[in-house]
Parts: structure tokens; C-alpha cells; sequence
């Protein structure tokens, strides 16, 4: 990605000079020999490497070439019309092949300054190395400053100083022998203060040894993400031991409950008591199911197979039939991974509150290319049409309030969607809406 250096330029410029002098040579030991078909191709060299190295002055560097051939046929041959002739179309073709590759070529360079602005301007770290000897052969400033090397020291360096772990390095070099374009390779390099920074690395193979790479620092968001893991972990734990504490409290309270019911025969003290305990139940028992869903949003979201889920959790049911489309096993949903408690939260609620439900069903649909439904269904008594608006809603049902109203949250942490479109009366039907981007299809197993 370098510019020609001046020593490149110097070295065109001496094989030039030394391809005229051989064009002369060449002409005089022709001409002085009866010799004039072999002899014109040789100005072809100077004509081609003037327009190829000075394209600039490639134009002017021909038109003298050809002059140069026709002055030195006028000088040392007898005149003779049809050598001549030959001669000035020798001369217009040799101009003419120098103008087209001036043309070219100042395209060409052209071409090679914009990649160079691209490469040494861009926002993005850029670098190359040699796969061979690993040696960084060329950066721009941004990729250097990226970890706090200068341009020209970076360059003495190998690929092993700045990709410290060798595992790292090689399961880098790995993908590039793999592929000839990488990209989004998450690395570990190491800056020179012994700091790490975290990047994203795109490679191109420019040559069979030449790596061209950009780099992206993601080091803040890296360290803001791990940040969060942690305080996600922490809270967890804080949440934990309260939920313990206060599951020993309810233990508590319910046994005073039992002790305060053996003490008293008063009716009105007695329905007070039975509320007290009433109380305490819900209490222990959303304590109970909040803990299934307190790792909501702390994993990472991952692509996740309904078809595999629901015909593993099928084994553990002896009550209800489950019934599973093929479909389900070619397409995965990308989903927080408590995506299996909205699953069985959805066969928790037909047991429930569906009164009748022998059998349930998941199915797909896709009505469009933009979405995709995943459709679960029972033969249960459905949800009236005046609570469909309000399933969702924290707090309302007849158990904890809260599992549908979670089941939601868990969808939309990738932008899923849920509705309740069952007929009330005949059964109920969930439809989790899933966008473009979200679903993949997969080959079977």
C-alpha cells in the first residue's frame, strides 16, 4: 500500500536511459548491416517504461522516442521512400501506443492514490504484514496511535509483538489461510505500555504473502459489556440472598400463623388469620417464580432451535400430548436463552387456567419475507375477548400476575413480539412475531 519509493523511481528511470542507449545501439549496428525489420521493436522498452513509471511525461517521453527512431533512420540510411514510409508509421505507432499507456497508467496511479487516501486517512486502524516472516510491513497513524507505537517503529516490528497470545495468533493466521477475505475477527493486542486493546480485524489477501487488515478499537465497549456482566452478576447474588432471607421470613411468619390459629377459637380472628396466611402463600410463591426468571438479559442473546426444545421437554410430560411441526426443526430464533421458560410458561398457563386442555401444538407461519410466526396452540377455553388486551399486563391473572407479563419481557429483549389470537371458547393460540433478522433456516438433522 506504499507509494513508490524514490529508489523504485530512480531505478525505472536508470533502465530507461539504458534501453535508449540499447535502442541506438541496436538501430546503428542494423542500419550499418542492411538490417531494418528487427531493429524498430526495441524503442517498444523505453517507449513502454517512460509511460508506465513518468506517465505524466509519458505522452512527451514517446513522441521524442519516435523522433529519436526516425532522426537516426535519417541520418545513417540512404533516402529511400518506402524505408521512409515505414519509418513515420513506425513513428505514429510508437505515439501512439505511448499515449495509451500514459493514459492508462495515470488511471492506474490514479487508482493506487485513492486506495493509499483510503488506507492512511481512514477513521479505521489499518495495517499490513508479511505471512511469511509476520513482519508489519506498513500502517496508517490511526492503527499506530490505536496502541501507542509511532509509525515507523511499528514497522520494525513482527505480528507476534502485537498479538502477544499465540493462540490468538494463530487461529488468526488460520481463518486467513481459509478465506480470502475475512472479517470481524475480535482480537487481543497488545500496546506498548503492556496494555491490552480490544479490536475488530477485517483482512484481505492483497498477494500470496502481502495481509492487508483494519482494525477497529472496540476496547470501551469491551470493558463497558464485561462491566455489566459484572454488576449483572453481583445483582444477582445480592438477589439471591435476599430472596433466601426473605423465603426464611415467610417460613417464619407461616409457622406463627399455625400457632396463632391452635390459640384462638374467635371466628372473626380466624378469617383475619387466614388472610395473614393467604398472604404469606402468594408472597413465598412469587418469590419462588420470580427466581426461574432472574437471569433475563444477563447471557448474551444465541440462536436456539425450538424444534430440539419442545421434543426434549415433550418427554417429561405425561398429561398432555405435544405436538411439533417439521418445520420447527429447520429454523433457529435468535433469543435471550430464557427463551424455554416462555415455552413453558405457555403449557404452564393451559394446564391452568384452560380447564380441559388434552393437547397443544407448536407450528409456524410466514405470511411474508419480513416476519416469521412461531404459532402455540391448546384445546383449552381460550382467553376472553376483554382480557386479550390485558394478559400482558404485570399483575393480572389468577397465580403470581407476572408470567406472561415476563414471557414478553424476555421476547423483546431482541425485538419478538407475543399476541394471544386463540377463539375464545374452542382454544387458545399464542403467536410469537419474530422480525427479518431475528430467524434463520437451517438444514435438518
Amino acid at each position: 500500500m506504499q507509494p513508490p519509493s524514490r529508489r523504485k523511481q530512480i531505478l525505472f528511470d536508470i533502465c530507461t536511459f539504458a534501453s535508449v542507449i540499447a535502442a541506438i545501439i541496436i538501430t546503428y549496428v542494423c542500419l550499418t548491416n542492411g538490417i531494418y525489420d528487427v531493429f524498430p521493436y526495441f524503442y517498444l522498452i523505453p517507449v513502454v517504461l517512460i509511460a508506465f513509471s513518468r506517465p505524466k511525461q509519458g505522452i512527451y517521453g514517446t513522441v521524442l522516442m519516435g523522433w529519436l527512431y526516425f532522426m537516426l533512420v535519417w541520418l545513417w540510411e540512404r533516402p529511400d521512400s518506402h524505408l521512409f514510409t515505414l519509418a513515420t508509421i513506425r513513428f505514429y505507432v510508437f505515439v501512439s501506443l505511448g499515449v495509451l499507456i500514459s493514459v492508462f497508467s495515470q488511471e492506474y496511479h490514479r487508482e493506487e492514490q485513492k486506495k493509499r487516501n483510503l488506507y492512511y486517512h481512514s477513521q479505521a486502524g489499518a495495517f499490513s504484514f508479511n505471512k511469511k516472516s509476520l513482519k508489519i510491513t506498513d500502517t496508517n497513524q490511526k492503527f499506530a496511535a490505536m496502541i501507542q507505537y509511532d509509525s515507523g517503529t511499528l514497522k520494525t516490528r513482527t505480528l507476534s509483538d502485537i498479538i502477544p497470545s499465540s493462540a490468538e495468533r494463530e487461529l488468526f493466521l488460520s481463518r486467513i489461510d481459509d478465506l480470502q477475505i475475512t472479517g470481524d475477527i475480535e482480537l487481543g493486542l497488545a500496546a506498548r505500555d503492556g496494555t491490552a486493546r480490544w479490536v475488530l480485524v477485517s483482512s484481505v489477501k492483497m498477494d500470496e504473502d502481502e495481509i492487508v487488515c483494519t482494525a477497529v478499537d472496540i476496547t470501551d465497549h469491551k470493558e463497558a459489556r464485561n462491566a455489566l456482566i459484572l454488576t449483572n452478576r453481583k445483582l444477582n447474588l445480592l438477589i439471591n440472598i435476599t430472596r433466601h432471607d426473605i423465603l426464611n421470613q415467610v417460613t417464619g411468619l407461616r409457622a406463627i400463623v399455625e400457632l396463632s390459629k391452635e390459640k384462638t377459637t374467635d371466628p372473626d380472628m380466624l378469617r383475619f388469620i387466614e388472610r395473614e396466611e393467604t398472604a404469606a402463600q402468594n408472597i413465598q410463591r412469587q418469590i419462588e417464580f420470580a427466581k426461574n426468571y432472574e437471569g433475563i438479559g444477563v447471557r448474551a442473546p444465541q440462536w436456539q432451535n425450538i424444534g430440539k426444545w419442545v421434543k426434549e421437554f415433550r418427554s417429561t410430560m405425561t398429561d398432555i400430548r405435544i405436538d411439533v411441526s417439521a418445520e420447527l426443526d429447520t429454523v433457529e430464533i435468535f433469543a435471550d436463552p430464557l427463551l424455554d421458560k416462555v415455552f413453558e410458561n405457555l403449557i404452564d398457563n393451559s394446564r391452568r387456567h384452560g380447564e380441559r386442555v388434552r393437547h397443544v401444538s407448536f407450528s409456524t407461519r410466514q405470511d411474508c419475507p419480513e416476519s416469521f410466526a412461531l404459532v402455540y396452540e391448546d384445546d383449552g377455553i381460550g382467553v376472553q375477548e376483554t382480557d386479550k388486551g390485558r394478559i400482558f399486563e404485570k399483575g393480572f391473572g389468577k397465580n403470581t400476575g407476572l408470567g406472561l407479563f415476563l414471557s414478553r419481557e424476555i421476547l423483546s429483549i431482541t425485538g419478538l413480539t407475543m399476541r394471544e389470537t386463540g377463539i375464545y371458547g374452542k382454544c387458545g393460540r399464542f403467536e410469537i412475531l419474530v422480525p427479518k433478522g431475528k430467524y434463520r433456516f437451517t438444514r435438518p438433522e
